[in-house]
């Protein structure tokens, strides 16, 4: 099976060009080609690429999502689901990229990509390569591999993808999912998460030259294997697109991971020999690189401010013990009764705060007496002294409302209603530094390990 057209990354450089007459590839390769360029190049590269440069051309998120809706043949997708898989599929942007609809996606998109495969190799059976085309398929995995690494990796070096959150110094380890103890760990060290964006960020940058592009494309094998062995480990909802990211990293680097394999074999591995480049189209490349690099910075900056580690802080910034807590005058101990609350009985464990943590301006969390967390929006009058907590970021469903006063550095007193019933609490603020994870720090030198 002769393929060696495909590992010539040169062609790339030099454009297409005329092919050789004595190429021929064997017919099984041809089809396989085929099926890849529709699946793969078209159908999921070519879609994610699309969608890349449709957000940097400031479209409107329900724009974006209706044309993403229509490149997942949202038609035979959904009657597939229904009467495959007996499952409704729903549109709904969650977060999570492994969704019903997304996996349902992709395997339409595979199913397609058969009969659409059938039908080419019919029509185009005579002929006997496809050296020109190797170049626009390689062109729409590379940058579909550029745009994802420089966006997931802008979002690292500028921290936002995880973030620090006050709550996790409080909340049971075992109470975090798989995920959120990842997200935690990563947020907590700043210089971790930036090296790990700096390695994608990296390798996005060397693929966007084609001089450069081998060497870019074995460095993003390397980040997308780190990408997918934590997704799957630890439960994070984008498995399917990871997994696709790994699949173009791979077909780029292929011919490297070859030579490179053949080298520590002891094998004779000769010179690249690249032609000279077509200047125009080289040109095009790194301009498009360019685009899509200030295009993420810019995301990723935004990102970083609004809800990254550079956003503002609440006015009541900090973790705040309930060490007094009364309804209707009388006191409410901090006892964990986990019965349900029967009359003449104290509340239950879900019904006093044991803390009240203000992290962001428009969020309150409390934490139960039984260590659940429980989070609402929230609005902070700082002239008037109020907090207002609500079902709903817009505060139309009214939750609580309360006055607040200082009395003391480190000590507030919040007064006012909360479910309809008179509240009373004394909130004495945490130092912070009684938490080794956040005042330990970094020492070169330790005469024992510190471990608690």
């Amino acid at each position: 099976m002769r393929t060696e057209v495909l590992t010539r990354p040169e062609s790339e450089v030099a454009g297409p060009g005329p092919a050789p007459e004595t190429t021929r590839w064997h017919p099984a390769t041809r089809i396989l080609f085929r099926f890849g360029f529709v699946s793969v190049g078209l159908g999921m590269a070519g879609t994610w690429l699309l969608h890349a440069l449709l957000r940097t051309l400031g479209l409107s998120l329900g724009t974006v999502t209706a044309i993403d809706k229509w490149t997942t043949l949202y038609p035979l997708t959904e009657w597939l689901g229904t009467t495959l898989f007996d499952i409704r599929v729903d549109y709904t942007v969650t977060g999570s990229g492994d969704t019903a609809a997304k996996w349902l996606a992709a395997f339409t998109v595979i199913l397609v990509a058969v009969p659409v495969t059938g039908v080419w190799s019919v029509l185009d059976r005579r002929r006997t390569h496809y050296v020109r085309l190797v170049v626009l398929f390689r062109l729409l995995l590379r940058f579909a591999l550029v745009s994802a690494l420089l966006l997931y990796g802008m979002i690292k070096i500028l921290p936002t993808q995880m973030s620090f959150n006050l709550e996790r110094l409080v909340e049971p380890y075992g109470h975090m999912s798989p995920m959120a103890v990842l997200w935690a760990q990563s947020a907590l060290s700043e210089p971790y998460e930036i090296a790990l964006g700096a390695a994608e960020v990296t390798a996005g940058l060397l693929l966007i030259v084609p001089l450069t592009a081998g060497l870019g494309s074995v460095l993003a094998v390397l980040v997308a294997l780190q990408v997918v062995l934590v997704n799957l480990t630890f439960d994070v909802p984008v498995k399917l697109f990871a997994l696709q990211i790994l699949l173009y990293a791979l077909v780029l680097a292929a011919p490297e991971i070859v030579r490179i394999v053949r080298a520590l074999l002891g094998h004779d591995v000769p010179a690249r020999t690249t032609p000279r480049g077509n200047r125009i189209l080289v040109g095009a490349q790194v301009l498009l690189g360019l685009w899509l690099l200030v295009a993420t910075t810019v995301e990723a900056y935004d990102g970083w401010h609004t809800y990254g580690s550079a956003r503002p802080k609440s006015p009541l910034y900090g973790i705040w013990d309930v060490t007094e807590y009364s309804i209707a005058g009388e006191q409410v101990p901090a006892l964990v009764d986990f019965r349900a609350p029967t009359e003449g009985k104290p509340p239950g464990a879900t019904e006093r705060f044991r803390r009240i943590i203000f992290d962001i301006p428009q969020g309150m969390t409390a934490q139960r007496l039984d260590d659940s967390i429980v989070s609402f929006p929230a609005r902070i009058d700082t002239d008037q002294q109020t907090i207002t907590l609500s079902r709903d970021t817009a505060h139309q469903w009214k939750l609580a409302t309360f006055g607040y006063v200082h009395t003391e550095p480190g000590r507030l007193i919040l007064e006012g209603t909360l479910g309809g019933r008179p509240v009373r609490m004394r909130l004495d603020q945490v130092d912070l530094d009684r938490f080794p994870a956040v005042a330990r720090g970094f020492h070169w030198v330790q005469a024992t390990p510190y471990y608690r």
